[in-house]
């Protein structure tokens, strides 16, 4: 994040105003602690007559110590779109209601940018966020279109959850290979003879697919801010049911630290590049719907996560 000037507001009054706001909003803020260790804590209270500001005491006793000792440390938050950052002296402790708190002093400026489409990141290919939509069942006087859709893009589901399964079935059989080779003559000959009869079960009873997944389609990431982020299909047979101002209810959204619900609306929908001609891609766009603070935080920390990560891969 670069501190645009013009962003950055040093009146008074107009600070403490919208630090008001998201102490109300008991907005989820993140302090850098140097490297890329941060901590989550949440804005309490204000003093405007002190000038001080309560935030949430973290359950983790290292970070807590290291915050304190940081010296000029820098929080930051989404607010509705809007971009928020400042810096504070240092970070004390002190008592609130009885409990432990952090006190800091109301900075001196605040940076607030108030544009929803500028906190976009693209997300990382390795171990990528997804989203799971389900498509729903077609009833009976449902058009005949949808159920030739419906029939085409559950096949298609069926065929990637039978690959998975045979990819770990093949995975499974080389691990046994490698501990096979390692035994003595004689665990050969049990293991051998227990193996047959292991294959022997499998193949009278096969592994299927979890019922609870043929109608799942999963859309890997292709970047995210905090209003809304870009997904990617990479199957025709889904397109059906990814048409714009479609709205999708408490889908579950699975990032590398956590899994929480959304709700979102499509927005856009247009083809990328594939990198063979014969591959298709999907960009979708979509705009997340009503974001509790608890799931702002959430999408804010993987935010963090892949810029701290990218400034690292910069540096190295």
């Amino acid at each position: 994040m670069s501190d645009d000037d013009s962003a950055m507001l040093r009146n008074r009054a107009m600070i403490v105003n919208n630090l008001a706001m998201l102490v109300k909003n008991k907005c989820n803020v993140s302090a850098s602690l140097g490297g890329k260790e941060t901590l989550l804590t949440v804005l309490i209270a204000i003093n405007h007559k002190e000038g001080t500001i309560v935030l949430d005491y973290g359950s983790s006793a290292y970070l807590n110590k290291k915050l304190l000792a940081v010296k000029n440390p820098k929080f930051n938050t989404v607010f509705n779109g809007i971009q928020v950052a400042f810096h504070v002296d240092q970070v004390t402790i002190g008592k609130f209601k009885g409990a432990d708190c952090f006190m800091i002093d109301i900075p001196d400026s605040l940076y607030w940018y108030n544009r929803r489409e500028y906190y976009r990141v693209d997300t990382p290919t390795l171990n990528p966020a997804y989203i799971d939509i389900e498509i729903a069942e077609p009833e009976e006087d449902a058009k005949l279109e949808y159920k030739e859709a419906y029939a085409l893009a559950t096949a298609k589901i069926q065929q990637k959850l039978l690959a998975a399964i045979q990819e770990e079935i093949a995975e499974e059989q080389q691990a046994w290979q490698r501990a096979y080779q390692k035994m003595t003559i004689d665990s050969k000959i049990k293991a051998k003879r227990e193996r047959a009869i292991f294959d022997e079960e499998r193949e009278a009873n096969p592994v299927m697919p979890d019922p609870k997944l043929a109608r799942m389609v999963r859309l890997n990431l292709s970047d995210i801010s905090m209003s809304g982020c870009k997904l990617i299909n990479t199957d025709p047979e889904f397109s059906y049911f990814l048409q714009e101002q479609a709205i999708f209810d408490d889908r579950p959204f699975v990032m590398p630290h956590v899994t929480v619900e959304v709700s979102f609306k499509i927005l856009s929908v247009r083809l990328g590049v594939a990198f063979r001609a014969e591959d298709f891609e999907e960009l979708v766009g979509v705009t997340f719907l009503d974001i509790p603070q608890s799931i702002e935080g959430a999408v804010l920390r993987y935010v963090q996560d892949i810029e701290r990560q990218s400034g690292l891969l910069n540096n190295a």
